[in-house]
């Protein structure tokens, strides 16, 4: 009987398991509010204005992209609130749209069954005219994302920064089969292929030679 439900057990685990790996179990971060700050830059002509993002919990991962004056930032693992958040209407941006959406992030990986990702996009239509650069960084729960800009002329540094975690993991990961990669070739280009050889342990049934007596 118990062979019996151990086997059932098995089949069930077999057929169900292709289903529960592309579900998304992971907790939810909550968007539930923006607050924008304003302020001048380093010069006459440039601005300063920062958006803060702020969760309830944190999303896994965010990255934005930017193209044709529209910025996409996307947060992963992540949620609306109940509340309706304010629209984005202040210089660089022209407005805002905010969403949610589910997008497979093995898509491109050959032979991997697929994994949804809940997102939270935001889109922000950059302003015509405007020069603009922009960072991206996290405190806690809060993503922040940092803009520099002006109008009718050219940024006089631009930091060319772009902060964000998705892909940490893959720099850590590639450091330690790295330095793996590089002990284990050290030890198979020794002269002896990395064999350790053991100390001299043959039994002598002569007594060891003392020293001369002073």
């Amino acid at each position: 009987m118990l062979l019996r439900v151990l086997f059932s057990s098995l089949i069930i685990f077999l057929v169900c398991a292709p289903i529960f790996s592309q579900l998304d179990l992971k907790q939810k971060a909550q968007l539930v509010g923006i607050q924008v700050d304003e302020k001048p830059g380093a010069s006459e002509n440039e601005k300063l204005t920062d958006i803060s993002f702020i969760f309830v919990d944190k999303p896994s991962a965010y990255y934005h992209n930017y193209k044709d004056g529209v910025l996409t930032i996307d947060f992963y693992d992540a949620q609306m609130g109940e509340e309706k958040l304010p629209d984005i209407t202040q210089a660089p941006f022209s407005g805002s749209t905010i969403g949610i959406d589910k997008i497979d992030v093995n898509k491109d990986i050959e032979g991997m069954q697929p994994l949804f990702k809940d997102i939270v996009r935001v889109t922000l239509p950059v302003l015509q005219g405007l020069d603009i650069d922009f960072t991206m960084a996290d405190d806690f729960n809060v993503v922040t994302l940092s803009t520099v800009w002006t109008k009718g002329g050219k940024l006089a540094e631009k930091s060319k920064k772009t902060t964000t975690k998705k892909y940490t993991w893959m720099w850590i990961t590639g450091g330690v089969v790295g330095a793996t990669t590089a002990t284990i070739l050290y030890f198979f280009l020794q002269p002896n292929n990395g064999t350790v050889v053991p100390p001299d342990t043959t039994w002598n049934p002569n007594p060891p030679v003392l020293p001369d007596r002073p």
